[in-house]
């Protein structure tokens, strides 16, 4: 426990636990409103924090006269760096009172997280801030941008994209079958098909993941451990979202999954990639038109994904027909051991299941 007295005010900051639940659901509505309402839900915040297979969640609280103003949580995530398994952690929900905040409670809660994962042994701590004042506040404290996490968008329904600008339909479907046909030029008429490649939906993750990941693991230098227990804990077990995962099989051979999910992406209709693992090009091609054809079949008017700008993924995609969108996001780190985790972004392999947001 740690005790900040800042501005003639006294805050105690200390680590928090299930029975900080209700003051924490609390500060949440208040800081963020309606904005991912199933996170309000104890069961969500049960999945997240204690059932997690790495470990429960250090959780920090920042108490005034016993209130809840500011919370922080890092959730214990393996990582493998360059073959070997280390501790890392996603850090989460960092939020403030609107009554407290520019008073330094945001830098003192951060650095008692830094503490606290230092303590277990824990050699970094990673993020993915998209606040301006959230990145501003951890690089002053230590935190460095690792990579650019670029959203990009593969157009399904011009129709229905060219309509939310215009707001008339029949020009809309008239400027978006326009707007299909030189797309379609542009990237050379269309997807590709990948022959000798099997996709299909799987409901269970059986033993033939197994080999697949464990070959998989050494694929990147720096990525966040994909073993049976993260993905059943990550996609099968979540309380409140439903994902859709798809393997790709050639013959007996397994070359990669894709999980997929529906949601709002830039307000529009949307389907997401929400993690994708492959190895060879051919597998990533089939998985990822398996993701096209799910985002048509969902009604979906585009299809997203985030991955770091550079890696083989993006350009693949890019060749693909995805497009670049406005949306990004930013990986970054605080180290403990700056000679053990290498902060070169073309190390990195993280994608949206590495984060909380979908």
């Amino acid at each position: 426990m740690t005790t900040v007295t800042k501005s003639n005010q006294t805050w105690v900051i200390r680590d928090g636990d299930e029975k900080d639940l209700e003051g924490i659901a609390s500060l949440r509505k208040t800081v963020f409103g309606e904005m991912e309402k199933d996170k309000l839900d104890p069961n969500f915040w049960r999945w997240e924090f204690l059932e997690g297979p790495d470990g429960k969640a250090f959780i920090y609280i920042a108490e005034d006269g016993g209130r809840v103003i500011g919370h922080f949580a890092d959730i214990p995530r393996q990582f493998s760096v360059d073959g070997k398994i280390v501790l890392g952690t996603i850090s989460v929900d960092l939020m403030v009172h609107p009554d407290h905040r520019r008073k330094g409670l945001f830098s003192a809660m951060a650095r008692f997280a830094a503490q606290r994962v230092k303590k277990e042994k824990g050699l970094f701590m990673a993020a993915f801030p998209i606040r301006k004042e959230t990145i501003v506040g951890l690089q002053k404290i230590g935190w460095q941008v690792v990579a650019e996490l670029p959203v990009l968008v593969y157009p399904i329904r011009f129709g229905s994209i060219v309509k939310r600008y215009l707001h008339f339909s029949a020009l809309s479907q008239l400027i978006g079958g326009f707007a299909r046909v030189v797309y379609l030029l542009f990237r050379g008429g269309g997807k590709k098909e990948v022959e000798g490649i099997a996709v299909r939906e799987v409901t269970d993750l059986d033993d033939r993941f197994d080999p697949f990941l464990e070959k998989a693991s050494s694929l990147y230098p720096v990525m966040g451990v994909r073993n049976r227990a993260f993905l059943e804990w990550r996609y099968l077990r979540h309380p409140s979202r439903t994902y859709a995962i798809y393997r790709a099989m050639k013959g007996e051979e397994m070359g990669g999954y894709i999980v997929l999910r529906k949601v709002d992406l830039l307000d529009f209709n949307s389907a997401v990639i929400v993690d994708l693992l492959a190895i060879g090009e051919d597998f990533v091609r089939a998985l990822v038109n398996k993701g096209i054809e799910y985002s048509r079949n969902q009604g979906a008017d585009l299809l997203g994904c985030m991955l770091p700008k550079g890696h083989a993924y993006h350009k693949m995609l890019r060749a693909l027909g995805f497009l670049s969108s406005p949306k990004r996001f930013l990986l970054m780190v605080y180290r403990h051991s700056k000679e053990e985790i290498s902060l070169a972004p073309e190390r990195w392999y993280v994608n949206w299941g590495d984060t909380d947001v979908i």
